[in-house]
């Protein structure tokens, strides 16, 4: 897995660091979601193509449509079941939380 973030979250301090391969945000990459080059940063970083990523996150804009548009494939963590308020279409998979994302992933 790789954290993408336009905060300042760091994935050593929360404990998760094990759990990743790398960790982008602006400050380390000098760009920020949604600039295609996060997120091909991020595919950089495991070595497979952008279609081959299936990005999670919360933001309808700067996660889901600026996946899909630097050719990932998205889910949106809709957690407070929002309405899509975007005129482009909607995530192929909402989520209402990371539980149910794994209970439905193929094992």
């Amino acid at each position: 897995m790789v954290a993408l973030s336009n905060g300042n979250a760091d994935i050593q301090k929360v404990g998760l660091k094990d759990y990743f391969v790398a960790a982008f945000n602006p400050i380390n990459l000098g760009v920020g979601k949604p600039d295609p080059k996060m997120f091909h940063a991020g595919a950089q970083a495991l070595g497979v193509l952008p279609e081959e990523i299936l990005h999670i996150g919360d933001d309808p804009h700067l996660d889901v449509l600026a996946a899909q548009r630097a050719g990932l494939q998205a889910v949106w963590l809709n957690r407070e079941e929002k309405l899509w308020t975007h005129e482009v279409h909607p995530a192929p998979f909402t989520v209402s939380s990371l539980k149910v994302l794994c209970e439905a992933w193929p094992q």
